[in-house]
């Protein structure tokens, strides 16, 4: 039974703020618990009831409404991790492969999941692992990582081994790791496969502009562990995590990436399917 929600957009998203009242009004006629992040442009409006401190608001919500694009819904998703709570995803923003309702229908959608009449799915979550003389730092992905060489426009050269075993070197701008769930976000871009995010359990390599023409995207399985250097001797080193984290590393470090136990849960639309999902979204057909 859901008793308590939160609620989380972009802090400066002042267009979702009609939608953000008529979600609290809709909960609270029905007796549950909103939450919201003590973000500034909630302090007015009526709004400022429902803010709450912020262990409060991670820790408490039976389910998460995600209002913006897929970037607002994989913040979201990071910070309710450990919670591990349902994330229904309102579409605000232009492409929408993981906010999958529209302002306009949210509300019949949320009763029913009042009614525990839901969709619910389960995706892969990722670690990536930079190890510097021993020492570690990780960060979780849905999307994917990449290796870059920051503003620098000469290329880089990544030695990748699957498993222990060697691959290849890769020459180019750069490498993707890419789940099923972002295969069709920077990895589409680059050139790669969209893999359906059914087949949760696979990963894509894919080489950024490689120097080249030999060199392709592979699928591998996510039970698989991949460990990568970079060759090239540079500074400005990047390991971006879904577009919105970076680690910063140096020519030699290890990057590993490897698959977690942990799950992004997510409510479905139960009246799309995912090749309708992409026939709106890239105008097919």
């Amino acid at each position: 039974m859901i008793k308590t929600v939160s609620i989380n957009f972009r802090p400066d998203d002042y267009e979702s703020l009609d939608i953000i009242k008529n979600i609290t009004e809709f909960f609270s006629g029905k007796k549950i618990r909103t939450l919201l992040p003590d973000y500034k442009i909630l302090h007015k409006g009526g709004l400022l009831k429902f803010i709450t401190n912020e262990n409060d608001f991670l820790e408490s919500p039976d389910l998460v409404i995600a209002i913006g694009g897929d970037g607002t819904f994989l913040k979201t998703a990071r910070i309710f991790l450990e919670k591990g709570s349902p994330i229904f995803g309102i579409n605000r923003g232009t492409l929408g492969f993981l906010t999958e309702f529209s302002p306009s229908e949210y509300e019949t959608f949320l009763t029913r999941i009042l009614d525990e009449n839901y969709i619910l799915a389960e995706r892969n979550v990722m670690e990536a692992v930079h190890n510097k003389n021993g020492i570690n730092q990780s960060l979780y992905f849905f999307n994917d990582a990449v290796i870059s060489k920051g503003a620098f426009s000469r290329a880089i050269q990544i030695e990748l081994h699957v498993n222990d075993i060697f691959l290849n070197k890769y020459s180019g701008d750069g490498l993707i790791i890419a789940t099923a769930t972002g295969s069709t976000a920077y990895s589409l871009s680059a050139g790669g496969p969209i893999i359906l995010p059914d087949a949760n359990d696979v990963f894509i390599v894919n080489p950024v502009c490689p120097h080249s023409l030999s060199i392709r995207p592979i699928v591998l399985p996510a039970s698989f562990n991949l460990r990568a250097r970079t060759l090239t001797d540079m500074t400005n080193l990047l390991l971006t995590i879904d577009g919105q984290e970076a680690i910063e590393f140096s020519a030699g470090d290890e990057l590993i990436f490897r698959k977690t136990d942990k799950k992004m849960k997510l409510i479905l639309h139960p009246e799309k399917n995912y090749f309708s999902i992409l026939r709106e979204k890239l105008n097919w057909g």
